[in-house]
């Protein structure tokens, strides 16, 4: 008798077939028609059964594995083996200078108590904004009505009470951001942990773990790690729950007035950014397995990385060195740049956070330094020569989608730090844009932007950490006119005279005049460059103002490509980008 052979497909019509195949080849059932409505409608009935078996045992066993659950039940429950606690729903936030006119008021304070509410909006929405603590406003030194405090955090939200017994200490709401819960038990403030590592039977801690359907629940030490609650006390949590990135971009805020204030102005210094929704099953997938490798450690670079990206989701680049390899050495320092979505760099309530959450969680004789993350910008001359014949496109038309192409190059390329431009890459992609496109020409060259202090003498020092082009040293008897140099800057005025900063070819960084027709050197030196590393150091340079935003530093580089410092991060922006089209010469 001839074997069943193994049904291993989830297709109801091949496992329908198989058992056909399988009933021919018995000596009994030969003859039989297998289309004919009875065995018809058994063989139906034996295949949906294989179908669903087929089906349920393949899921159910994809979902005992990390790399192959879909289920987010399933990815949480492997993270929780893992000690991976994923993150939560992120409140945006904003820093803000909040002034009152309080009449009358006999002190030299004005008391914010926490949780004060400020209503934003973000299109035709609006959201609450709350303190996360209570702030002091001083009296001001101008008028006595006129009460001021500045930096205040604020998170959008609303607050949350809820109490909790032993028996079930699940948390209700799925719109949490953990990082603003608090518990207490009998009024007692308990304290969260992340791990067990030194917490005795006595301490008063609490810790968090993911539940089903996005929920969390809270732990207590079972009286071995913590002090375990009884069924008679009483346990409430009050934490903020928020709407995520839909309040990202809130520039202006509201309030009431209260406290015997006839006027509240609140003056927005960063725009609402940070807001996110609770960590993806990617997310979690990725990072879980590297969480376990670094058991909550902070020992190499990636340690760094791996913690920093999986507590805060928000953050789109990071980069971690030594501090001995910054100029001058840092021993005993490691250096963090970050950079987070929605902003340049990171806002300084944001660092406070990463300082916190890592200030455990590195050796004793390490100090975490965060350094503000700066950027790279590129000079792009682009020239394309297109054929008229196959497209009917103009001109305007092509340099438009070639600009729109080069930021869609970045964003894809080059957000992040460590990350190269290369410029025979960026040529092949805008060559695919069109097939009109016959070759891309492109030079790029590095700018680096120093923002002075008007009318201070600073000493400032920056690297483009590349080989520059060394040109022959600067002869005043020759000029300017065929000279080039290896960094020139934009115009700025020192000394009331408009000038602009060139290297000489030997070493040094010199003002040239930029007010007249024949350039002239105006200062011989006021700095020196390294050609091999690229290295520029001022000296004793007050600026008393500046052309533009800031003063652009632009550098002549051995390497086509672009290799950004390690505190950098590449940006292409449409002001030094020049892009010029021609139709091909027949």
């Amino acid at each position: 008798m001839a074997d069943l052979s193994p049904i291993t497909n989830l297709d109801f019509d091949e496992t329908k077939e198989a058992l056909k195949t399988f009933l021919r080849n018995q000596d009994r059932f030969q003859d039989f028609d297998y289309e004919g409505s009875n065995l018809n409608v058994l063989l139906d009935v034996l295949s949906y059964n294989t179908f669903y078996n087929n089906y349920y045992y393949n899921m159910m066993i994809s979902e005992m594995f990390l790399d192959s659950a879909s289920q987010r039940n399933s990815v949480l429950s492997h993270a929780k083996e893992l000690n991976y606690m994923p993150t939560s729903r992120r409140s945006s936030a904003a820093k803000a200078t909040i002034t009152a006119v309080v009449p009358n008021l006999d002190s030299n304070y004005f008391n914010i108590p926490a949780n004060t509410k400020f209503i934003g909006r973000c299109g035709n929405k609006t959201y609450n904004y709350l303190t996360d603590k209570a702030y002091t406003a001083e009296r001001s030194g101008t008028d006595n009505n006129v009460y001021i405090v500045r930096d205040v955090d604020l998170y959008e939200g609303r607050m949350i009470t809820e109490t909790l017994n032993i028996v079930n200490t699940t948390l209700s709401n799925e719109a949490i951001d953990t990082r603003s819960l608090t518990v207490t038990v009998n009024n007692e403030i308990y304290t969260y942990r992340a791990d067990i590592f030194g917490v005795t039977a006595t301490d008063k801690v609490f810790y968090l773990q993911p539940e089903n359907d996005g929920n969390y629940s809270i732990q207590f030490g079972q009286n071995k790690f913590g002090v375990q609650p009884t069924a008679t006390d009483n346990i409430v949590a009050k934490y903020r729950v928020s709407s995520g990135p839909s309040a990202n971009g809130v520039n202006s805020l509201t309030i009431g007035n209260f406290g015997g204030a006839t006027s509240i102005t609140v003056s927005i210094t960063t725009n609402a950014s940070g807001g996110a929704m609770a960590e993806d099953i990617e997310s979690i997938r990725t990072f879980a397995p590297k969480a376990a490798q670094i058991q909550e450690r902070a020992v190499t670079k990636r340690d760094y990385e791996t913690l920093l990206r999986s507590r805060f989701p928000n953050i789109q680049a990071i980069s971690v060195y030594g501090g001995d390899e910054v100029d001058p050495p840092q021993f005993g320092k490691v250096i963090i740049s970050v950079d987070v979505v929605g902003g340049e760099g990171a806002a300084d309530y944001e660092i406070a956070n990463f300082k916190n959450y890592l200030k455990d969680k590195t050796p004793l004789t390490i100090e975490p330094v965060f350094a503000v993350a700066k950027f790279l910008y590129v000079n792009s001359q682009i020239k394309i020569v297109y054929d008229p014949n196959l497209t009917s496109k103009s001109p305007s038309q092509i340099q438009s989608e070639v600009n729109a192409g080069i930021i869609a190059y970045q964003n894809t390329n080059l957000n992040d730090f460590n990350k190269t431009l290369r410029q025979s890459r960026l040529a092949a992609f805008l060559d695919r844009l069109d097939n009109s496109i016959v070759s891309t020409d492109i030079v790029s060259k590095p700018i680096i932007e120093y923002l002075p202090t008007l009318g201070v003498a600073t000493s400032p020092s920056f690297s483009f950490e590349s080989s520059l082009v060394k040109p022959y040293p600067f002869d005043e008897a020759t000029g300017f006119e065929t000279f080039t140099p290896a960094v020139s800057s934009t115009k700025f005025t020192v000394e009331g005279t408009l000038v602009s900063a060139k290297d000489d070819g030997q070493g040094n960084i010199m003002l040239v005049t930029g007010d007249t027709s024949v350039e002239s050197v105006f200062k011989s030196s006021v700095g020196t460059i390294n050609y091999d590393t690229g290295a520029i150091k001022l000296s004793n340079l007050s600026v008393d103002s500046f052309q533009n935003q800031t003063i652009k530093f632009t550098a002549n580089t051995v390497d086509k490509d672009i290799r950004p410092p390690k505190d950098r991060i590449i940006v292409i922006r449409g002001e030094d980008v020049n892009v010029t089209v021609t139709p091909m010469e027949v």
